[in-house]
């Protein structure tokens, strides 16, 4: 009877490994070739994964097509997500997908730890992926960097995508941060445009507070989440038959239940008991126990499956399986367990460079040692870092090591490696995962590089900085520094109360005026973040008034803003003494900063040319510098409002949209605010649509001073004009109490008056309307308040108060004598017309809202004339401007405002033809000026930056603009919109040299 061979080959997914005295890890790990950019290993057919293989093919079909999917793999570690990847990483080269990889780690030194591990694309030409957009500067960092890292990001996504079908394969999110989490969001509203495949896989458990609320975001934005199920008994026994070559026992099966159906469990345990294993007649089963040895612990063994926890509080691994791994060490030479346990203390990943300096080897002698290591498979050498084969087999070993060494590990490979001038980031990872108190060594040499430490990763360098803090004296010298620089790395982490709170703590001590000054700064600053600008303001004063105080010219120019965007007059003050200061200390920026905010106090004071001139004055003296992160101004954003009053919309546009430039570089605080100034011009020259994308795209934005309630406010009032009540019924009945409501307010109120009216209220709306404009028509923080004035005169003229006609038009020439501005002029003569019942004074109002493009004011004019005209008894004349209010009408396509004035002229007798039906809702006609140019651009191949630049749009708008784009024309790809547009001769006809305003 011939005897059963040994088994000396099994398969770890799909890969066939050979064991002899010293058994292979698995030279071909899958898993590792997709993070190590090694080639991948032939493709099996994956057990128990048909329906997601059949998923990934639907969604690849669908990105060749032009239209962009998305999916999330979610399942237990060791479940096959990774492997999934793997198999659309193969399938999509195959197709000519470009294939852009990266995987999260759960030790992270910096932002975007996911993007950032991107590989570059295998091709050359298609550039270095996204290691060039985090190249994030000291003053850049934690005041918005993150998010113009983002849209860099979706820029780079879409230019590839320009060319060819793209798959982004994202693995481990879990372990991503907030800021790569924020960049994957805004990467899935972009998907239904573009031919991109993203597919992620994370953990279903242990998920962090951020990545359960983006995951929610993401479902919502289209992409499916996935579950990956363990495997059935029957897909185990076809695993092993597989693996093994031979149908397992009975008995095989039953050990292989202590894996629950993870397959890498299932392979592990199986590798683990090759000793133990025999095939006879085409059955693999296991032999009995070796004499002296217990069943129950033998591997694989169910009584010892145990759920334990590790010492970062997460589960740790089933006893089997770590127990499968660590056998896997026990012929490696001991100088190789010796550095694989500082590996693993060190990271996923490390360099052969830093692991000589940590064990105090020489390089040579710790790759003979790490050598073993690379050969049975536990390392995987990709030339730059060693890293190991799975997240796995790096917990195991962590595991296997007691706390107090890997705290005592981690401190050596700190201090040695600050020693040695690794980089700061670097340094505070260790030193914060060793969570053991730094001694005063450690302390002077983070002083050293505690700088950079905090502009490279905050987060990390506030956790470190704030430990040593505790282990200082409070008469200590260094302590002073040390808060300041722990101050600002809670400032860049996000963290401005921690900011606040090390700040007051460190004042405490009455340190030397020079480290007083900075953290008075920081004090202010953490109060500014925090929305409390009161305190903040009161800060800064406070600092002006202590003895030795550096820099007052920029505590000037703080507190100004403050007090400007609280709406108090004080700004006024500190805005002359900012410029006072500046202009002695030779500071051009605070110059120009203090500069910016007379210039918007004189808009507030509705004399928008000496605002204009201020502005441009305070962009010569800011020249070519950057917006600074830690004080902000807004030049172009007045600007922009200062050319709108001066009814030069064009040049207008230009200044928002070179704001909106600027805040991409990262300053970007005022960010919503251009949007909120673009979508309010478009309203006024009448482009609501555009408008609405616009305020879609603010929306988009990180709102750091509250503007968000002010662009629902605009989209509402929108909405009641065109005769959507319901939308933003319950919005519109709450008071935008925000700090951008400070200046922004008028428009909810505005659209509150405007729903009751169109709800059968209008003396509710008149009342409404009338006291906002009584209590805020000399206000600093609201002087737009004007623009209410044609629907007061409208409402009060229908509900017959002369008296409030008469009030506001006297209001209105008063503020008309300081040449405010052309429109009001023109609102002033819509309203004298009204009051005095002069048709042709009503009539001249119309002709000068003309003029400035205020389409609703035009037609809210030709619709008063109406009445007047008939009134009078000149029906003809009556109904030809009652027909051009309704021609106006249709354009904004205001069906209100329309029923209203057809309403109303018909109770006075007079009637027209009825009106042509409105416009298409969808087709090419349906178009707008601004979605045909946006079309064109798409069909010549352009990408969302590309088409902004040439339309002078930000990306997301065009993105918006799309969205609506493809409703309208019933198509779901760009290569679908190419089609239309070239069946409809957009590239000859709708292709517009320059901006379509």
């Amino acid at each position: 009877m011939p005897q059963p061979d040994r088994l000396h080959t099994v398969t770890r997914k799909g890969v066939p490994v050979t064991y002899g005295r010293q058994a292979s890890w698995g030279t071909g790990e899958p898993s590792s070739a997709a993070h190590t950019g090694e080639a991948l290993p032939a493709e099996v057919p994956l057990v128990g994964r048909h329906a997601e293989i059949a998923h990934l093919r639907a969604l690849r079909a669908q990105v060749r097509s032009g239209r962009g999917a998305s999916v999330m793999f979610e399942g237990e570690s060791g479940i096959g997500k990774t492997t999934l990847l793997d198999a659309a990483a193969r399938a999509c080269r195959a197709e000519g997908f470009l294939v852009v990889r990266g995987a999260a780690a759960s030790e992270q030194e910096a932002a975007f730890p996911l993007f950032r591990s991107c590989q570059r694309p295998e091709d050359p030409a298609w550039g270095a992926g996204f290691s060039g957009l985090f190249q994030e500067g000291p003053d850049a960092a934690g005041t918005g960097w993150e998010f113009s890292a983002a849209e860099q990001i979706l820029a780079q996504v879409d230019g590839w995508c320009e060319r060819v079908s793209v798959a982004l394969l994202l693995d481990d999110v879990h372990w991503a941060d907030s800021c790569d989490l924020a960049a994957l969001c805004q990467l899935q509203q972009l998907v239904p445009q573009i031919p991109l495949l993203i597919a992620a896989a994370a953990r279903s458990t242990a998920q962090s507070a951020a990545m359960a609320a983006a995951r929610r975001s993401l479902g919502e934005r289209g992409m499916a989440v996935v579950p990956v199920p363990a495997l059935t008994e029957e897909e185990v026994a076809q695993l092993l038959t597989r693996h093994l070559g031979a149908r397992p026992s009975a008995a095989l099966l039953e050990r292989m239940s202590a894996a629950a159906g993870n397959p890498l469990f299932v392979t592990e345990m199986v590798t683990a008991l090759a000793d133990s294993l025999r095939i006879a007649d085409g059955v693999a089963d296991i032999q009995a126990p070796r004499p002296g040895v217990r069943d129950e612990e033998m591997p694989g063994s169910r009584r010892t499956v145990t759920e334990i926890r590790d010492p970062a509080g997460e589960a740790a691994l089933p006893r089997p399986l770590k127990d499968a791994i660590l056998r896997r060490l026990t012929d490696l030479p001991p100088d190789t367990r010796d550095v694989l346990d500082v590996a693993a203390v060190m990271g996923a990943q490390v360099t052969l460079s830093d692991l000589s300096v940590v064990t105090g080897t020489g390089v040579m002698g710790v790759w003979e040692a790490v050598r073993a290591a690379v050969d049975v498979g536990l390392l995987s050498d990709t030339g730059d870092h060693l890293t190991f084969r799975h997240d796995l087999v790096h917990q195991a070993l962590l595991e296997n090591l007691s706390a107090d060494t890997r705290t005592a590990l981690r401190l050596q490979a700190g201090n040695r490696l600050a020693r040695a001038g690794a980089p700061p980031a670097q340094i505070a990872g260790y030193l914060r995962r060793a969570r053991s108190p730094i001694d005063s060594r450690t302390v002077d040499s983070m002083l050293d590089t505690a700088a950079a430490m905090t502009h490279q990763a905050p987060a990390l360098a506030a956790d470190v900085l704030g430990r040593a803090l505790t282990t200082l004296s409070g008469d200590d010298d260094r302590r002073g520094p040390l808060s300041v620089h722990a101050a600002e790395a809670h400032l860049r982490a996000g963290e401005p109360a921690e900011a606040e709170k090390t700040a007051r703590e460190a004042l405490g001590n009455s340190p030397a005026p020079s480290i007083g000054s900075q953290l008075r700064w920081l004090l202010a600053q953490s109060e500014y973040r925090q929305g409390r600008l009161n305190e903040a303001a009161q800060e800064a004063q406070a600092a002006l008034a202590c003895p030795g105080t550096q820099d007052p010219a920029r505590f000037h120019a703080f507190a100004a803003q403050c007090h400007f965007l609280l709406g108090r007059p004080a700004a006024g003050e500190h805005a002359r003494r900012a410029v006072a200061a500046g202009e002695a200390a030779g500071d051009a920026y605070c110059t120009a900063h203090g500069t910016s905010m007379l210039a918007a106090l004189q808009l507030n004071a509705l004399r928008p040319a000496e605002a204009l001139e201020l502005t441009d004055q305070a962009l010569m003296l800011l020249g070519n510098q950057e917006i600074q992160a830690d004080l902000q101004m807004a030049p172009h954003f007045v600007r922009g409002l200062a050319l709108t009053e001066l009814d030069r919309g064009a040049e207008a546009h230009l200044a928002f949209d070179r704001g909106l430039h600027a805040c991409d570089r990262g300053a970007n605080i005022f960010l919503t605010w251009y949007h909120v100034g673009k979508a309010n011009l478009h309203f006024n020259e009448g482009r609501w649509d555009d408008a609405l994308a616009e305020t879609s795209a603010g929306l988009e934005t990180i709102d750091h001073l509250g503007l968000s309630q002010a662009l629902h406010s605009q989209a509402a009032l929108i909405a009641v004009h065109r005769g959507d009540l319901d939308t933003y019924a319950d919005l519109v009945e709450q008071p935008d109490d925000t700090l951008g409501g400070t200046h922004c307010a008028f428009l909810r109120l505005w659209a509150r008056a405007l729903t009751r009216e169109a709800r059968g209220r209008p003396d509710q709306a008149l009342d409404l309307l009338f006291n906002a404009w009584q209590q805020g028509v000399n206000s600093m923080s609201q002087p737009f308040l004007y623009r209410m004035g044609p629907d007061i005169a409208r409402l009060a003229a229908a509900e017959a108060d002369q008296d409030k006609l008469r009030r506001l038009t006297h209001a209105l020439e008063t503020l008309d004598t300081t040449g405010a501005s052309t429109d009001v002029h023109a609102v002033l003569l819509l309203c004298r017309g009204m009051q005095s019942a002069d048709a042709q004074e009503v009539l001249q109002a119309a002709e000068a809202f003309s003029r400035t493009g205020r389409v609703l004011y035009e037609a809210y004019s030709r619709e008063a004339a109406a009445q007047l005209l008939a009134a009078d008894g000149r029906t003809t004349t009556a109904r030809a401007a009652l027909q051009a209010a309704l021609t106006l009408y249709e354009r904004l396509d205001a069906a209100w405002d329309a029923g209203r004035a057809e309403q109303r002229m018909a109770a006075a007798g007079i009637r027209v033809r009825r009106r042509a039906p409105r416009g298409p809702r969808t087709g090419w006609d349906a178009l707008t000026q601004t979605e045909r140019a946006i079309v064109a651009h798409v069909a010549q191949g352009c990408s969302n930056p590309d088409v902004g630049a040439r339309l002078f749009l930000s990306p997301r708008t065009v993105q918006f603009h799309l969205s609506t784009i493809f409703t309208k024309l019933g198509v779901s790809s760009r290569v679908e919109l190419a089609v239309s547009a070239r069946q409809h001769g957009a590239n000859d006809a709708d292709n517009p040299a320059g901006t379509p305003r």
